[in-house]
């Protein structure tokens, strides 16, 4: 059988996900200790549990195993959160994301880390840095994610519960 592309699977996967009520952050594929893994991150209004990421795993199983013999590669599945330090795909992502801190990878190698400033019409992500501000095309982004910053006040430990 042919193997399809990446972007159908997404685009499958994302429908099965959507429709079980799920936000669909977005897919990686990634290799790490010679694994490659199909990393699906979704979210909810007030986040997501270990259940949730459970319920998506399987219906996202379900599909994969349909599409089995159409997969470009064996794979590895993980299902979570996008976290403190949420990955972005798409330029709406940095529109939603305006006036937050991102770190982005660019094709090149080179890194950059700045203020989100919006997204043009043309496809441009802009940044704002302490020395001004700049735009980077969205198509040479290779990888963006946003900056986890504490918040004054916040404490840095967990709570001790004690013993009984």
């Amino acid at each position: 059988m042919e193997k399809i592309k990446l972007s159908d699977i997404y685009s499958g996967l994302r429908e099965r996900i959507e429709s079980l009520g799920y936000d669909c952050v977005g897919f990686e594929n990634v290799t790490e200790d010679e694994m490659k893994i199909l990393r699906v991150y979704v979210d909810l209004p007030g986040g997501v549990n270990l259940s949730d990421c459970e319920a998506v795993a399987r219906e996202v199983n379900v599909y994969l195993d349909e599409m089995e013999s159409s997969l470009p590669d064996k794979y590895y599945l993980e299902v979570s959160s996008p976290g403190l330090e949420r990955p972005l795909f798409t330029p709406e992502d940095y529109r939603s994301f305006s006036g937050r801190e991102a770190q982005v990878s660019l094709k090149g190698g080179k890194k950059i880390a700045g203020i989100i400033n919006g997204v043009d019409d043309d496809g441009k992500v802009h940044f704002l840095f302490a020395d001004g501000e700049s735009s980077v095309p969205f198509a040479d982004i290779k990888k963006g994610k946003l900056v986890y910053k504490e918040e004054k006040g916040q404490k840095k430990t967990f709570k001790k519960i004690k013993k009984k």
